[in-house]
């Protein structure tokens, strides 16, 4: 089962970073085309945080999901609700919540936000920007999402369907693609569109510390954290004052929590 959950997810991931390099070759704001250095550092960082928190950590040291298919415990265990389409949308519903304030929580606490500066610190938006993630955090935001699973009793395969639905999302999200006015309209009352994820990654403070939901947006109008773009993208995209080359290397992303002035 475990097997088959892993396949899936990794097969949906690629086919989801496929989708969107198409998108961004079809529909491009920026049409200077991929940068190819970028891809691979940003890939390359990826790769580092996978081994470290999913295969390492995740699977070797404590099998996380083994935990939470053979947990005997947990709200939804104790007390199951009566259909089973229930469960996915409670599941779906509260793994955003968490993840909505555990990234806004990450931009407000100083060490956690040491760790997800390296996101912000990429200079050009692209499907890769999406993988750029310290292997850290990638560590503490699975402990935080497995963490709320393990406390409501959610079966493994109802954090995988979650993570299957919006993987698209989080992709088409960092991708340079310009989408039609009513197009955006219509998809930003359900998911974070390119647009409204763009301004997220702003330089300016105020315009970076918003719109923190990850696939549905809902929680950010509801907690008043959404902000509307009123252009195409911001000016600039990064942190001020590491937006150097030196910040973008493999190694320089990996050393940027521990050099970063706050």
């Amino acid at each position: 089962m475990i097997i088959d959950y892993e396949f899936a997810f990794y097969s949906f991931m690629v086919a989801s970073i496929v989708l969107v390099f198409w998108l961004e070759a079809l529909l491009p704001l920026d049409s200077s085309g991929w940068e190819i250095q970028h891809l691979l550092q940003n890939f390359g960082l990826w790769l580092i945080a996978f081994l470290c928190a999913d295969y390492i950590i995740g699977y070797y040291l404590i099998d996380i999901q083994s935990m939470i298919g053979q947990q005997p415990f947990g709200m939804f265990y104790w007390w199951p609700p009566p259909f089973e389409w229930t469960l996915v949308v409670i599941g779906v519903l509260l793994l955003e919540l968490a993840d909505y304030f555990y990234h806004r929580f990450s931009h407000h606490n100083p060490i956690l936000w040491r760790l997800h500066a390296v996101h912000h610190t990429d200079t050009r938006l692209d499907v890769s920007t999406t993988l750029r993630t310290h292997p850290l955090e990638l560590i503490t935001a699975n402990f935080c999402r497995y963490g709320v699973a393990l406390a409501f009793g959610f079966p493994i395969w109802v954090i995988g369907f979650r993570e299957l639905i919006i993987f698209p999302v989080l992709f088409m999200q960092h991708g340079n693609i310009k989408l039609s006015h009513r197009t955006e309209t219509l998809l930003s009352f359900i998911i974070v569109t390119p647009r409204i994820h763009r301004l997220h990654h702003s330089t300016l403070s105020d315009e970076h510390n918003s719109n923190y939901c990850r696939g549905f947006i809902w929680w950010d109008r509801l907690f008043g954290t959404f902000q509307q773009p009123t252009k195409e993208k911001p000016k600039d995209f990064g942190i001020l004052n590491y937006t150097a080359k030196k910040y973008q290397s493999i190694a320089g992303m990996l050393l940027t929590p521990f050099i970063l002035k706050i």
